[in-house]
């Protein structure tokens, strides 16, 4: 089952991940420069060992100076974004399949690490700085989990089969199942959602029953997790194939798995393009994103297999003002306090401080 797993499911997460290449961890970027402002400070590498299977997913957490990072591997680190040291490490699934995606949540009594995996598990961990992770209880579901978001009291997951789960945060039951199509081409007797496999979900910063999906069918649909089976509303657009969605407000920020065109900011309210922002400097170079964030409402932080980077850029300017270049494809960025990071494929996380101008 393991096998048949790696062989089939990862490889359609992220087209390019076990594609043979010829550079290595070691290799040198010859011939590769960034023009831009260059506005990173003390750029550091978190080193990880080969065995993880590719960095998968991260999350700066909400205590300062710490970030967690998911593994093909099915393990979970933390570490300490100052010293790039490993603080805390759990495996989260036993049969070692990849974590697709992390949160944490703080209340007023406790801080808890929400992680998700390829086999189903969605497990949440009691986080402390002096005793780690330790299991608080969990959920295996039937499917392969691509993307799951927390909010103060609900899971939301995307499964395998294209449906939109919710589940009971504290008390780890279903709730309710959101959204599905049950057939690859949409008729209107069918269910309301999406018509191919949704990879990544988005809770609203400013609404927590509403959530936001996207995936392969180049459809984004804007959720009520309090109603059954019903979008409150849809548009065309992004093709997402990793964890390419985020919010600001009304604001939705895509990365898509396109060779050009792939860094666009929408209105949620309208459905509407509000612009598309430049990534890529090379006009012969692909784009294919995987994953994107704002940072603040004039910059956003992005990176994926085509250029085999990930840019911090100030759409109002079209400035890029930093840019972590690599050999192999970005799977995640994040940013969090003035620290950006990316990783995916090799075998060490990008870091460094974003100067202000």
């Amino acid at each position: 089952m393991t096998e048949t797993f790696w062989q089939v499911d990862v490889g359609v997460l992220f087209p390019d991940l076990y594609k043979a290449s010829k550079a290595d961890e070691t290799e040198v970027l010859e011939g590769r420069s960034a023009p831009c402002l260059d506005l990173f400070e003390d750029p550091q590498r978190i080193y990880v060992a080969s065995p993880s299977m590719g960095l998968y997913s991260m999350s700066f957490l909400k205590r300062p100076h710490h970030i967690a990072l998911g593994f093909g591997c099915g393990r979970v680190n933390v570490h300490n974004t100052t010293t790039t040291k490993q603080t805390h490490s759990v495996q989260v699934t036993p049969d070692r399949m990849p974590v697709t995606c992390i949160r944490d949540y703080v209340s007023s009594s406790s801080h808890r690490l929400v992680a998700a995996t390829a086999d189903g598990y969605i497990k949440n961990f009691m986080f402390d700085e002096d005793d780690g992770l330790k299991e608080a209880g969990y959920v295996q579901l039937d499917n392969a989990i691509y993307s799951m978001d927390t909010s103060e009291n609900y899971h939301v997951c995307l499964l395998d089969n294209r449906e939109i789960q919710v589940y009971d945060a504290l008390r780890a039951e279903y709730v309710r199942n959101v959204g599905t199509v049950s057939c690859e081409e949409f008729i209107e007797t069918e269910e309301v959602g999406h018509k191919q496999r949704a990879t990544c979900v988005k809770f609203s910063p400013d609404n927590k029953y509403q959530c936001v999906t996207g995936g392969w069918d180049r459809t984004i649909f804007l959720w009520d997790i309090r109603v059954e089976k019903s979008a409150v509303r849809s548009f065309v657009g992004p093709k997402i194939c990793g964890d390419g969605i985020d919010l600001l407000g009304d604001k939705c920020l895509t990365a898509s798995f396109v060779p050009f065109d792939a860094l666009q900011m929408w209105d949620l309210g309208s459905g509407q393009l509000i612009e598309t922002i430049k990534y890529r400097d090379n006009e012969n170079q692909a784009e294919n994103l995987y994953s994107c964030r704002f940072i603040d409402s004039d910059r956003v932080i992005a990176g994926g297999s085509g250029c085999r980077d990930a840019k911090v850029i100030n759409r109002k300017t079209g400035q890029v003002e930093g840019s972590f270049l690599d050999t192999k494809p970005i799977h995640s960025v994040g940013y969090s306090d003035g620290t950006c990071a990316a990783g995916g494929v090799n075998c060490y996380v990008h870091l460094a401080n974003l100067r202000k101008k």
